[in-house]
């Protein structure tokens, strides 16, 4: 009753008569207006599912679009885990990797707990070839171990790995090596790198003569001279019968102004003059140097003896007799002019004979 009191309270207000035409049409107005916020109110509420339902739609897709990425993404999960598989298990062909994916294929389990557990589905086309690769490799393992030097090309070829294979070479070959390492870097000023290959190349063939050469001259040239010296000695020593070492040694110890160190080496050995001129002659002159001339006068004479027809040897003899035998000199220079042709030495020993001859009366005296 208190709701129809207000009703004709509020007509009353409004001047209007109850239940007139124009009470009923606002009543009408009333109710429309109240049926079109409603309706404008479902719209709104259905808008709004359906606006949440292309969200979760488009997020259901996006899942779907990691779990294929995921799996697209199985080779390198079965990288990781490849050391806890047995690799000659399975072989994946090469035509996988170019070729487009076609038909269906399964999706990759994983479990996320133990990453060892990984099933992978092969195509039926690949299944064919896929015992052919398993039969291939066991065979390759086990026949790497029996492969040789012999067969190690042949066997590279057909698996196409490469492998060192360990060559022994000769110490003639390992000499030759350092020796062309010795000579380039020699070559381009690089002594200390050079001195090491001769050494190393001297090392594998003590005996080759030319290497120890080499490396005495150019210890010798690096102002080295005891070195130098070791170097030769050495070689001297493994063949005594070889008397260059020792005459290089000498000329050595000559530049080094020690005539008489390098005199006594030469007198430890007598090789032949016919066969050792150069060796004879320069232990003639290191006597001379000294002042041991009567071994000079000998030297020569053996040179003499050697090559007679040589106006050089009675010449040097000639010149060491006239420091303690002037009369017997003469008889030398004599036999010098015989033989040499050369002016300057000619006019040379006229000037000694003339000396001795004029010296010769107040010898007498």
């Amino acid at each position: 009753m208190s709701v129809i009191n207000k009703v004709l309270k509020d007509l009353d207000r409004r001047g209007q008569q109850p239940f007139s035409k124009n009470a009923a049409s606002s009543a009408v107005e009333r109710r429309g207006s109240h049926r079109f916020g409603l309706w404008l109110l479902a719209s709104l509420i259905v808008i709004t599912l359906a606006l949440v339902f292309f969200w979760w739609q488009s997020s259901d897709d996006g899942v779907m679009t990691v779990t294929e990425s995921e799996a697209a993404d199985m080779p390198l999960v079965q990288e990781r885990v490849e050391p806890l598989v047995d690799s000659s298990a399975f072989t994946v062909p090469t035509e996988r990797a170019d070729a487009p994916e076609t038909g269906s294929r399964e999706q990759t389990v994983i479990d996320q707990n133990n990453l060892a557990s990984v099933a992978v589905s092969v195509p039926k086309s690949e299944e064919k070839t896929e015992p052919e690769s398993k039969e291939v490799e066991p065979k390759a393992v086990e026949e790497e171990p029996e492969s040789t030097a012999d067969n190690s090309s042949d066997e590279a070829e057909t698996s196409g790995e490469f492998r060192k294979q360990p060559v022994q070479l000769s110490p003639a070959e390992i000499a030759e090596q350092h020796i062309e390492k010795a000579q380039k870097a020699q070559q381009q000023g690089r002594l200390t790198s050079a001195e090491e290959h001769w050494r190393k190349a001297l090392a594998v063939t003590p005996d080759n003569k030319n290497v120890r050469k080499k490396l005495a001259a150019l210890q010798f040239g690096r102002n080295k001279v005891s070195q130098a010296l070791t170097t030769l000695e050495a070689g001297f020593k493994r063949d005594p019968s070889d008397f260059e070492f020792r005459l290089l040694s000498a000329r050595i110890l000559e530049k080094e102004a020690r005539p008489a160190a390098a005199l006594s080496l030469l007198k430890q050995a007598t090789p032949s003059a016919t066969d050792y001129p150069d060796y004879v002659q320069k232990q003639a002159l290191l006597a001379q140097e000294v002042g041991d001339y009567q071994a000079a006068a000998n030297t020569y004479q053996r040179l003499i003896v050697a090559e007679p027809a040589q106006g050089r040897w009675y010449l040097g003899k000639a010149l060491a007799q006239q420091e303690f035998a002037p009369q017997t000199a003469l008889a030398s220079y004599e036999e010098a002019l015989t033989r040499i042709t050369h002016r300057p030495t000619v006019d040379f020993i006229h000037q000694q004979i003339a000396l001795l001859e004029a010296n010769e009366p107040a010898g007498e005296q």
